[in-house]
């Protein structure tokens, strides 16, 4: 844990800036961007989603950011400009359409401007649904080689996520649902995305605090000079964090920000 002046606060969306499924964004939480904005910190998010995603549904209104950690680290800004960007290569595009054929499963492909998914289920509804967020429109996946696809979300259960890791060995995974997992390519992940901002910045990640619950907040968690779980959050988290703060409807994300003196 550094003990140094934080210059930059990365933050999760779900579970973490807002509540899962609801959306609901904590008036503490607000008046926390707030005050670390008069304090001259930057306010990165962090998360999985898609800003598109972010803006049709409207899942943090009234909030500004000065940069964004978009797919998991497959697309960064700062200040409204884009620092990093890591697409799947043809070949492994390749692969991962034999896969979802083979086994008859649905995926949402994320490109920079546009979302869809290859099929509808009850699988891909029901995640959907967990989150609060609509299934993105269907489109034909025959020449997907040729696109550029920053990251895929496959709707698999263990068993297949041991498959696809087997087949593509240098990509990297993590689940985020019962029937769920953030697919990237090699060189992905929110750490990549605080290095890449850090760079940019000038800073080190030791003068970085980063908020997450879930599993793919852990690389961003120990690698930041203070990575704090929420106390929502999954026990993996917490056990990976450097501190533990209150939930999400319990001033969290404010109490830790107050506490290592941010604000």
């Amino acid at each position: 844990m550094s003990t140094g002046k934080i210059k930059a606060a990365f933050f999760d969306i779900d579970g973490t800036l807002a509540a899962v499924k609801t959306h609901m964004i904590p008036e503490s939480t607000r008046k926390a961007l707030a005050a670390l904005k008069e304090k001259g910190i930057y306010r990165i998010i962090s998360t999985g989603r898609h800003p598109l995603e972010v803006e049709e549904e409207n899942i943090l209104p009234g909030l500004t950011f000065d940069g964004a950690i978009w797919l998991t680290g497959q697309f960064c800004e700062l200040d409204k400009k884009c620092i990093l960007q890591n697409c799947f290569l043809a070949d492994q595009l390749m692969i991962l359409k034999e896969f979802l054929i083979k086994n008859g499963r649905s995926c949402i492909f994320l490109e920079k401007d546009a979302m869809y998914c290859n099929l509808i289920d009850e699988r891909i509804l029901k995640e959907q649904a967990g989150i609060g967020t609509t299934v993105p429109p269907v489109r034909d996946i025959e020449d997907l080689e040729k696109r550029e696809i920053l990251q895929a979300v496959p709707f698999i259960e263990e068993a297949e996520e041991k498959e696809l890791l087997s087949l593509l060995p240098s990509c990297k995974l993590t689940r985020w649902g019962e029937g769920v997992v953030d697919f990237l390519p090699g060189g992905g992940g929110k750490e990549q995305g605080i290095l890449a901002i850090c760079r940019a910045m000038g800073i080190t990640p030791a003068e970085v605090i980063a908020f997450g619950d879930a599993e793919n907040d852990i690389s961003m968690l120990r690698l930041a000079g203070t990575g704090v779980a929420m106390g929502n959050g999954a026990e993996t988290v917490k056990e990976a964090a450097d501190y533990v703060t209150d939930p999400i409807d319990q001033d969290g994300i404010w109490n830790a920000l107050v506490r290592f003196g941010a604000i």
